[in-house]
């Protein structure tokens, strides 16, 4: 099978979604498939940097095409390199990613004028969850309406992350359900079949204490990394280290002085490698992810696999990338107080803290990429039947 999978970036440059496609296209790759990845040359979208990538990552060609951005509150990134690109390569199916973005379009052609089958994954955040001010989401809302609804109907198939992104996109874009799957992310669970050696990240950062609390992704105003600052200030502030690892989408300057003005000691580390990854989330006491909206949560089920317990806000899919209860607790976002009691309700009592952890471990395992990729293949096997 010829494969075509659309992205706004991919590896190295970061992202939830780009890990998505990463796993999907190596993962199709193994099994036989001709994949090929068509995408931007953006490393990261806030801020808008540029980079010379790779044009193959683990022996799939990447066609990365030169990206531009409409200014202002009506920020979009645009690639028009991507339209030929599409029309040009042979496929027998194309799958894009993330929802509001060129690639979707560029498909929407190639799908109406060669008939070549396209599924979407839209890694759908709501507008009110979007950063960019009331301007850009009255902007948001406006394309929901005239050009969202009928890209997404456009689509053989759309497969969402979650039950609640499917409940969204009926809700918030207006589309039936008859024509959504829910496919979840996962892990690579060859890299988690250990639990990770937390002296790799104590040899990189002897600067952190030995107990600390986590936030690992990127440093985003909708990931909430303020009302966590102000959680660790309640009650461990003198007590406990917070590490927050992620790259920079801007916000790095106002999250060091606010922790400054609140007494927290914390290590801003930035984007590291994937070993070093693996151990900072091994060697934390607990992982924290206090978004206003995630489409499920892939450092979740990271942390779980790492044998850490999470704490998490009740939004979008994160209930169902974490066990409530069994492997973390979940807690109302943008809830300073409930926050700093769930993480302290963990970190002062070792026997919960233990078996959050060995439940969480268990959990991950039911998440392997081998066996999601199995399940979209079933579904492009279905399209083309």
């Amino acid at each position: 099978m010829n494969i075509i999978q659309g992205c706004v970036r991919y590896p190295p440059a970061p992202g939830g979604a780009e890990t998505v496609v990463r796993a999907y296209s190596e993962g199709l790759y193994s099994k036989g498939h001709k994949v090929e990845v068509i995408t931007t040359d953006l490393y990261t979208e806030t801020p808008f940097v540029k980079k010379k990538m790779p044009t193959e990552v683990s022996g799939i060609p990447v066609s990365r095409h030169s990206a531009f951005s409409i200014s202002g509150e009506a920020h979009y990134v645009l690639a028009p390199g991507m339209v030929t690109s599409f029309l040009r390569k042979e496929a027998d199916v194309i799958h894009t990613h993330s929802y509001g973005y060129f690639q979707n379009h560029a498909a929407w052609i190639k799908e109406k004028l060669q008939s070549t089958p396209w599924v979407i994954t839209p890694h759908f955040h709501p507008s009110w969850s979007m950063w960019g001010g009331a301007k850009r989401r009255t902007l948001r809302d406006f394309y929901d309406s005239n050009i969202g609804k009928s890209t997404l109907e456009a689509a053989d198939l759309i497969t969402c992350v979650s039950g609640h992104e499917r409940e969204m996109l009926v809700k918030e874009i207006g589309l039936k359900d008859d024509n959504i799957k829910i496919i979840y992310n996962g892990i690579y669970w060859n890299d988690w079949k250990e639990v990770p050696d937390s002296k790799i990240f104590r040899e990189n950062f002897p600067e952190v204490s030995d107990k600390f609390i986590i936030f690992a992704g990127r440093l985003a105003t909708n990931k909430g990394i303020p009302d966590l600052i102000d959680a660790v200030s309640m009650e461990g502030s003198k007590r406990f280290d917070l590490v927050v690892m992620g790259a920079d989408m801007g916000l790095g300057n106002d999250l060091d002085k606010l922790a400054l003005s609140k007494n927290v000691k914390m290590h801003r580390i930035g984007h590291v490698n994937d070993e070093t990854y693996r151990s900072a989330l091994s060697a934390a006491e607990v992982l924290v992810l206090p978004s206003e909206y995630e489409a499920f949560g892939i450092v979740l089920l990271e942390a779980a696999a790492a044998q850490t317990p999470v704490v998490a806000a009740r939004v979008g899919g994160t209930p169902e990338a974490m066990s409530e209860g069994k492997n973390g607790i979940l807690v109302e976002y943008n809830d300073s107080k409930s926050l700093s009691k769930a993480i302290f309700t963990i970190l002062d009592d070792d026997k919960l803290s233990k078996e959050l952890g060995l439940f969480g471990r268990e959990f991950a395992k039911g998440f392997s990429w081998s066996n999601i990729v199995d399940l979209i293949e079933k579904e492009y096997n279905l399209l083309l039947a």
